[in-house]
């Protein structure tokens, strides 16, 4: 908001080709089940290797209150090598991958909410 006023509304934001998802207060029971499914799908599909994929989500206390993350965990852990819903990142080792994880925990706040583990 400072930055917006200081600049007079003239911000630009680079994400460096993050795509972010953030869910403001505006929660509700009736779509939670959607937009849980929306979240996975973005996340998830093709493994995450695509352009679109989300990259990181920003959740508002009114959808954690009514169990997001957990859904959304119960739809990514269906995914799997066996059935072609998941497949391996060949670019990048698992080392490197936790290195980066390690290094994002170490933001106040930023905690795993599923997997990370080998």
């Amino acid at each position: 908001e400072r930055l917006s006023l200081v600049t007079h509304g003239k911000v630009k934001i680079e994400d460096a080709g993050f795509d972010w998802k953030i869910l403001g207060p505006d929660a509700a029971n009736q779509n939670l089940d959607y937009v849980a499914w929306v979240c996975d799908q973005d996340a998830y599909a093709m493994s995450g290797q695509k352009c679109s994929a989300q990259s990181i989500m920003f959740t508002h206390s009114n959808w954690m209150k009514r169990g997001i993350l957990g859904k959304i965990e119960s739809l990514a852990t269906r995914r799997s090598l066996e059935d072609l819903t998941i497949s391996p990142v060949l670019s990048v080792t698992t080392e490197r991958i936790k290195e980066h994880v390690d290094q994002l925990l170490k933001i106040p706040g930023a905690y795993v909410v599923f997997g990370g583990e080998e």
